[in-house]
């Protein structure tokens, strides 16, 4: 084995691989050592399993589809840095799927298509490294931003992916190429139209980055839009490159994942709204918080509200879906949240023009699954590549976790497939 691929001689591999150019691929070239979306760890470790191997003592090997039987574990995707569905190659034909393994239950297990071959599996890995520095073919994308730099990035992400001969056979319960519903796997469709995202923006001058004109108007709607005179801006907002951006860009007023208070709380100070979150009332229109509703832990119940010691300087902005206000500190233009009634708060995004590039992200994704159905199959790829995207283009978002309550909203949201965010 090299440095940098996993190469297994001709005499150790696997009876099972007989087809000539995956035996020549393996012994050769061999596949990366390292790679974020794919490991090859049994390969590495000269372990190649079958599938019927990999089920429970007591499970019957006899209930897998037949040809998912005949299949050997090769690898496995990556989610947040650990191994994830498996990675299984068909040793007589080439063809290389995904599979949830499930012990127990082997009549469940199914497979997805995932490359022809071991050489256009690591061509499409290849393709991958390149577009996250834009060298190679897409060193053409550098320097430049915006929707239509999004699009053709995408576009041509997605040739190097169809770019290959895909076939007819081999593919097993999954069938022939020209009877799939997309032309290509969702995994591959989630890294051609996921992580070009963070193309639309570029650098920004005082705040992170600069957002092309009109950007959140033509995904949220002009009237959906809202900008503030700069005499309704508080005093305590002295930041001024935050001020621009509410006056002149403005935020979504209503948005699935975060939505800007509609009362007279917007853009009060944190001390000015005293005692008093209701929780995110935006969902149902009620006033923000401090309003004098009576709900708990409002002011009309007598509970002393607990309030960080810098929050005159911290300016009320809205509320996310999980019961946490939306803060700006207006010296510096940090965007954190706090769960209502609580004295700390926690990074969210670097400043507002990432808050609003996430929600702009969130909203394309949003799109894009409705259509690709990212979801179904690679929920956790999918989560990664939203968080890969946003870490690229702010430093503070995708922090890792310092501790046990330190908790990164967007990454920790994006993963938790539970919730049903993405």
């Amino acid at each position: 084995m090299s440095t940098t691929h996993i190469v297994v001689p001709a005499h150790a591999l696997h009876p099972a691989v007989t087809h000539g150019p995956t035996r020549h691929a393996l012994s050769t070239a061999g596949l990366p050592a390292r790679h974020d979306l794919i490991r090859f760890r049994p390969l590495a470790e000269s372990r190649v399993v079958p599938v019927p191997e990999l089920l429970s003592e007591g499970a019957d090997p006899e209930r897998l589809d037949p040809h998912i039987a005949e299949l050997l574990l090769i690898g496995h995707l990556r989610c947040e840095g650990d191994d994830a569905q498996e990675v299984v190659l068909d040793g007589a034909t080439g063809r290389v799927f995904t599979m949830d393994l499930f012990e127990d239950a082997p009549a469940l297990i199914d497979v997805v298509p995932l490359a022809p071959s071991l050489g256009s599996l690591c061509r499409f890995l290849a393709c991958a490294d390149d577009f996250r520095c834009l060298a190679g073919r897409f060193a053409t994308l550098a320097g430049r931003t915006g929707p239509d730099v999004v699009a053709e990035a995408s576009s041509l992400l997605a040739s190097v992916f169809t770019g290959e001969d895909w076939g007819d056979d081999g593919w097993g319960s999954a069938g022939p190429p020209s009877t799939w519903d997309h032309a290509l796997p969702a995994f591959w469709r989630i890294v051609a139209h996921i992580r070009p995202l963070a193309l639309v923006a570029g650098p920004g001058s005082g705040l992170l980055l600069d957002l092309p004109p009109d950007l959140l108007d033509a995904e949220f709607g002009a009237q959906e839009m809202v900008r503030t005179e700069p005499a309704g801006l508080p005093r305590a907002l002295a930041h001024e490159p935050t001020r621009r951006f509410l006056t002149g860009t403005g935020l979504p007023k209503a948005e699935s994942m975060f939505a800007l208070w509609r009362d007279s709380s917007l853009f009060r100070t944190l001390a000015e709204s005293g005692a008093g979150e209701t929780g995110p009332e935006w969902r149902t229109g009620v006033p923000g918080p401090g309003s004098g509703t009576g709900a708990p832990g409002s002011a009309g119940d007598g509970i002393d509200e607990r309030l960080p010691p810098d929050a005159k300087h911290l300016v009320c902005l809205g509320g996310l879906i999980h019961d946490l206000e939306v803060l700006i500190d207006g010296r510096t233009g940090l965007v954190s949240h706090r769960f209502y009634g609580e004295d700390t708060t926690t990074p969210l995004n670097a400043d507002i023009s990432t808050l609003a590039f996430t929600l702009w992200m969130y909203s394309q994704e949003q799109r894009l699954n409705d259509e690709h159905d990212f979801t179904r199959d690679f929920h956790d790829q999918l989560a990664d590549a939203m968080t890969e995207a946003l870490a690229s283009v702010d430093p503070v978002a995708c922090l890792p976790s310092t501790g046990e309550d330190d908790h990164r909203y967007w990454p920790e949201v994006f993963h938790d497939e539970a919730g049903g965010v993405l």
